[in-house]
């Protein structure tokens, strides 16, 4: 007999309904690419805004009554273009990656050249071959990488810049432990009259913070990001840039081609977390970076392999190499049920080929401090030790997790 769809459906809603709230006790989560937006920012989300198109530029929409939507996009434009010293924001974009695919569509061909990173360096699918380029018609080549100090070679990257004559040089990485040199990279791409790219999913709290370089203040045309990672907003993305007249390219592109609609409920919410980070988003940057410091010391303190710098000011992630031979997602596994959530990651280093890939930005978000990261290092160490353990083990190391998850909850502003 099988079961019925409608009666299942209900009964996960109830259990969503009841279950979501305490969700982010229930785990220690040091995944990198997740935050939680406070409870202002969830409360401005705006349902009535999306209950029926709102197509076309601001005030010169095809609907009427669209005033107010019109005046929220002016208002998180100007944030956003202040933020991030910008000559132009476009926030109707649903993800950093269709960020990506639509400034691929507005300033490139079919056919032409990109340098980007690969994915062993840390390349998301969006920013190399057999990914969102693709669906764009572009050509993609590997920027060169120092696996050493894991990060952008940039003199080679210039020379090659200055060798192929690409069309777009993307920079930034979904793996990012401290900032790349890129201002040979830019100078190359001006001479030769590319577009460069700043892929700031990742790091773009900490840019807004101050705690990691500006890129579009070394000269990158355009940058683009996601709102929920170091920005502790909800899912879509956002781009910026210096000349305001590519600012109007992509968002004809936009009006023309790509959005016949979007979900303008959002836009609330997006105004309400960059009004947040405008008010404390310095103090936020600072926090994360000095979490990922302590965290990286007290696990080198614990014994434990590191992959982050050992001084400077370091962003929200911390590497762990993974020995050879183990599967990542049996670790990933093994993690969870010891109640910590965390990711794995190609290993940009030489060392291994993986790594478990630790974020210090959503405890940070909830106002975990560096005195905190020693009973964290602890708990991770005991974990991973523990990965044959019996499940009495687990259930004592979960159980661990959830008080640290909830003394870190009880912090998070209001």
């Amino acid at each position: 007999m099988t079961e019925d769809p409608v009666r299942a459906a209900e009964e996960l809603l109830a259990e969503a309904r009841a279950s979501a709230p305490a969700h982010p006790r229930r785990f220690l989560n040091l995944y990198a690419g997740a935050n939680l937006p406070s409870a202002a920012v969830s409360g401005a989300y705006a349902p009535e805004l999306s209950a029926y198109p709102a197509m076309g530029p601001s005030f010169r929409k095809e609907q009427p009554g669209t005033e107010l939507v019109s005046r929220l996009e002016v208002a998180v434009r100007g944030l956003a273009r202040r933020l991030f010293a910008a000559g132009w924001a476009e926030p109707r974009l649903p993800s950093c990656t269709l960020a990506n695919l639509a400034v691929f569509h507005a300033f490139s061909r079919p056919g032409d050249l990109l340098l980007g990173p690969a994915a062993e360096h840390g390349g998301h699918l969006s920013q190399r071959q057999g990914g969102t380029p693709d669906l764009a018609g572009l050509r993609c080549e590997t920027l060169p990488f120092d696996r050493e100090s894991c990060t952008l070679d940039g003199p080679a990257a210039a020379r090659m810049v200055r060798e192929r004559r690409p069309r777009i040089v993307l920079l930034g990485r979904s793996i990012m432990l401290k900032p790349d040199d890129i201002r040979p990279v830019v100078e190359a791409a001006r001479e030769a009259g590319a577009l460069t790219m700043f892929d700031a999913a990742h790091v773009a709290g900490l840019i807004a913070g101050g705690s990691f370089p500006n890129p579009l203040e070394q000269g990158v045309d355009v940058m683009t990001m996601s709102t929920y990672k170091t920005l502790p907003g909800h899912p879509q993305g956002l781009a910026v840039g210096r000349d305001p007249a590519q600012g109007e390219r992509l968002a004809e592109l936009l009006d023309r081609r790509f959005l016949a609609n979007y979900n303008a409920g959002r836009l609330p919410a997006l105004l309400a977390m960059l009004l947040d980070v405008a008010k404390h988003g310095v103090t936020y940057a600072r926090r994360v970076s000095d979490c990922s410091s302590a965290l990286a010391a007290s696990l080198r303190a614990l014994g434990l392999p590191v992959l982050a710098p050992e001084s400077g000011t370091l962003t929200h992630q911390i590497l762990l190499p993974i020995t050879d031979g183990i599967e990542p997602g049996e670790i990933l596994a093994h993690l969870e049920r010891c109640g910590i959530v965390t990711g794995s990651c190609a290993n940009p280093g030489a060392s291994t080929r993986n790594a478990l890939r630790i974020g210090t930005q959503l405890v940070a978000h909830f106002g975990a401090e560096p005195e905190d990261m020693d009973g964290i290092a602890t708990l991770l160490r005991d974990a991973l030790a523990a990965r044959d353990g019996a499940d009495t083990a687990q259930a004592a190391l979960h159980e661990r997790a959830c008080a640290l998850a909830e003394m870190l909850f009880a912090r998070r502003s209001p």
